[in-house]
């Protein structure tokens, strides 16, 4: 019997330490989501598993267990822009803008010799994770390897994600992403929210597909399908939560990791610690995240941000890219700021920021309450999504103003209402059957053990868009309905005509 236990001890540990070869895709040239992939990498290895990780931040310190594959000079392929002009453009530019400009970087990437090696190299995988949005010739890229093949969204599925990878798309209770909608959406406000929804997928699925389909053709070994990769991913891992994103319907593939980025504080650097700790009367932490540069406000914005800071008795601590002269006593700027980990002090009181997803999680993880400046992209959704909850004060870009600014700074400071529903919202974040970074790891896992996990695929999957949406069951009975109207008519036609015919007679 002791015997029996030892070797059952031993045979327990051995089948908990599996390692898996896992190749890791993260070619985003945004720091903010190569946090997020480089967070999922570094789980994999504590775990034993060994990593391949393409990236365009390569660490400085190596990780055990990981191999990069160093992309570095590719944050500059796509030149900073301004992304304040992004205010200006309509819903057509706005779409047009992101999808080309994620196309030519996918062109560039896959024509890279280190691209084209790995795929020549024979290596093999037990699964690849890929990180999705709007670079569907990397799907390709990804199946090279016959191994399950593991997406990785940095934000929440939207239309157009959805309609590719024949997941349902809920048009009317998940608005679009480039409205300021809730999910709570009146008839006119669900009309525009279908039309952009629709307009967007058959937009990409009819001019970028194709583009994407050539690059394949041109750069995947074999010239794969891709139309019959769009929906052949074993496991969707989602950067959502209900703590900061509203509740909706997902397949059973489909799995949210919402916050998994967020650790224990680290040690603050110590004239960063010192900094903080000074502050008695509180700071205010100003960060426009990593593609919005505080540098890009014009001079009439900047003088209005200035303005209102020097009117405080608290501190503000602002992420701002170069060199500002100028400054009020009580506000320092820095190149960089490692936001989660300053917002964890007790002296933060206030978070001013662009509304990204990112920024709004470790708010709400660190329950401080939010001033909301959005800019583009999903920053006005989040930012009306924290307003209906009420831990955020919005103040619209083009309303800024010193005023204004003063206004929403002293709401979050003094109205309690605030604090309350952050802490809220905190606690609902952090309360979990497991952390975010565990679930991750435990579905990776699971879909290389059962091989891709295919009992997994919901049956919507294998039907066109008309069928998934029963446009062709509607469009029948519609046709049914209109045949029998029809036959109905000509019918009584026939009948009053007889009836008029028997009483001439």
């Amino acid at each position: 019997m002791l015997w029996f236990n030892v070797l059952l001890f031993f045979g327990t540990g051995i089948s908990a330490c599996v390692s898996y070869k896992i190749l890791s895709l993260t070619h985003i040239p945004t720091r903010s989501h190569h946090i997020l992939a480089s967070r999922l990498v570094e789980e994999l290895s504590k775990k034993g598993h060994e990593v391949t990780f393409v990236t365009i931040y390569p660490s400085e310190t190596p990780l055990q267990n990981v191999k990069e594959i160093s992309l570095e000079g590719l944050q500059d392929f796509l030149p900073g822009e301004d992304m304040f002009k992004q205010e200006d453009t309509t819903f057509w530019e706005k779409a047009m803008f992101v999808t080309h400009r994620r196309y030519r970087f996918c062109e560039h990437l896959l024509s890279l010799d280190k691209i084209q090696n790995l795929m020549k190299s024979q290596q093999r995988f037990d699964a690849v994770i890929l990180y999705y949005y709007l670079n569907d010739a990397m799907l390709a890229l990804a199946h090279h390897f016959k191994a399950p093949v593991i997406l990785f969204a940095s934000m929440p599925l939207y239309a157009s994600e959805n309609f590719l990878l024949s997941f349902p798309t809920q048009s009317a209770y998940v608005p679009n992403i480039v409205t300021e909608h809730t999910g709570h959406m009146d008839f006119w406000q669900r009309l525009k929210n279908t039309f952009y929804d629709h307009a967007m997928a058959l937009y990409y699925q009819h001019f970028m597909l194709p583009k994407h389909a050539k690059l394949v053709d041109t750069y995947i070994p074999g010239k794969p399908d891709l139309y019959k990769m769009l929906n052949n991913e074993s496991l969707v891992l989602i950067n959502s939560h209900v703590s900061t994103t509203e509740p909706i319907p997902h397949v059973p593939n489909a799995i949210e990791i919402g916050g998994f980025h967020i650790d224990e504080p680290k040690p603050l650097p110590k004239d960063l610690k010192q900094y903080l700790d000074d502050s008695v009367n509180g700071v205010i932490l100003f960060s426009m995240g990593s593609i919005v540069r505080s540098a890009h406000f014009p001079e009439e914005k900047r003088k209005a941000l200035l303005g209102s800071f020097s009117k405080l008795k608290l501190n503000v601590l602002w992420k701002f890219e170069e060199n500002l002269p100028g400054l009020p006593p009580n506000v320092k700027i820095m190149k960089w700021i490692p936001v989660s980990d300053v917002l964890a002090h007790p002296n933060v009181k206030v978070f001013i920021t662009h509304g990204g997803l990112l920024s709004t999680m470790e708010g709400v993880y660190h329950a401080v309450p939010l001033v909301g400046i959005p800019v583009f992209g999903d920053q006005k959704m989040n930012m009306a999504l924290a307003r209906s909850y009420e831990y955020a004060v919005e103040v619209r870009y083009t309303d800024l103003t010193e005023e204004t600014l003063s206004r929403a700074i002293d709401q979050a400071l003094n109205n309690p209402k605030y604090k309350r529903n952050i802490e809220k919202r905190s606690k609902i974040m952090r309360d979990r059957t497991l952390k975010p970074a565990d679930n991750a790891l435990y579905w990776i896992e699971y879909v290389i053990r059962h091989q891709g996990a295919p009992h997994l695929r919901y049956p919507g999957a294998d039907l066109n868009w008309f069928q998934r949406n029963l446009f062709d069951v509607v469009g029948f009975v519609l046709v049914v309905t209109l045949l029998a109207l029809v036959a109905a008519t000509l019918v009584i036609k026939r009948i009053v005509k007889k009836k008029i015919k028997s009483k001439t007679e």
